[in-house]
């Protein structure tokens, strides 16, 4: 079972890169040079379709690892065979192929736009928030408001 075999190691060496990419960064920033370590951010900025190499390499992993339980009789082969005619299947296979193309073309568009534009530099301006205690969300309820008139009302 060579594929396997490739495409476990695949998806675990695609986990351990991810994990040590991850950690880099954790150190990177603990000693505050994250945005400005330029080799870290080309890895991080290409790095992000490996995950889904990983998780198809997972589920060959899993849909090809099952065989030898048939090939070695400990299931049945009666057992491992769909009760769905091969057009259906056919069809259904088409229609997954069709949709996942397009989801996966859209996200793909998304998300390097969203990578290649970068981080914002002001995510919430100031003046928007409101004047209230964070922990106490409420506590704006208890703040007297101003009539249109110039009143105040409580």
């Amino acid at each position: 079972m060579t594929i396997v075999f490739f495409a476990f190691r695949i998806m675990v060496g695609i986990g351990v890169l991810l994990i040590l990419l991850g950690l880099t960064g954790a150190l990177l920033w603990s000693r505050g040079k994250l945005f400005t370590t330029r080799w870290y951010l080309q890895a991080a900025t290409y790095s992000w379709p490996i995950g889904f190499v990983a998780i198809i390499a997972g589920w060959v992993t899993t849909e090809v690892g099952r065989q030898p339980y048939v090939a070695y009789g400990i299931l049945r082969t009666e057992h491992a065979v769909s009760p769905v005619s091969a057009g259906t299947v056919a069809t259904s296979l088409i229609a997954f192929i069709l949709v996942y193309t397009v989801v996966f073309s859209i996200g793909i568009y998304y998300i390097r736009r969203l990578v290649l534009g970068g981080p914002k530099l002001v995510a919430v301006s100031p003046g928007a928030l409101p004047q209230g205690l964070p922990n106490r969300p409420l506590s704006l309820g208890a703040q007297p408001e101003e009539a249109p008139s110039g009143e105040v009302r409580t």
